[in-house]
């Protein structure tokens, strides 16, 4: 994981159309990712523009918003097309993942987020 750092923010996604959808079709703030079928599709990249996700398989919670889990593959838009994306995604989904690297981070449910990537932590 490059970022473990970040607060990521997520929102549920409930098919897989609409999770390749909202990783090809859209640009994100970079704390911005998704969760489907029991995995996070967290945006840990460089940049907006150029996306790249780690896929995370949550192994327990910790507190409020700490998860500790395995990041189990990778996933980069710009460098496939979106009908190998739907390969990607329902092989992580099967459980044929690609690695199993230990990591630490926070994610927040989108509704409950602020941080100075999306803009969001102004007082309202």
């Amino acid at each position: 994981m490059n970022h473990p750092d970040r607060a990521f923010s997520f929102k549920k996604v409930e098919s897989e159309d609409d999770l390749v959808g909202a990783l090809f079709d859209h640009k994100w703030p970079l704390c911005y990712s998704f969760y489907h079928e029991k995995l996070l599709y967290l945006n840990d990249g460089e940049s907006e523009d150029l996306p790249e996700y780690a896929v995370v398989a949550i192994d327990k919670t910790v507190g409020r918003f700490g998860i500790h889990g395995r990041e189990v593959g990778r996933l980069k838009p710009a460098n496939m097309p979106a009908a190998d994306a739907q390969k990607f995604i329902r092989k992580m989904n099967a459980g044929n993942y690609a690695s199993e690297n230990p990591v630490q981070f926070m994610a927040e449910p989108k509704w409950h987020h602020r941080c100075r990537l999306c803009g969001l932590d102004e007082e309202s």
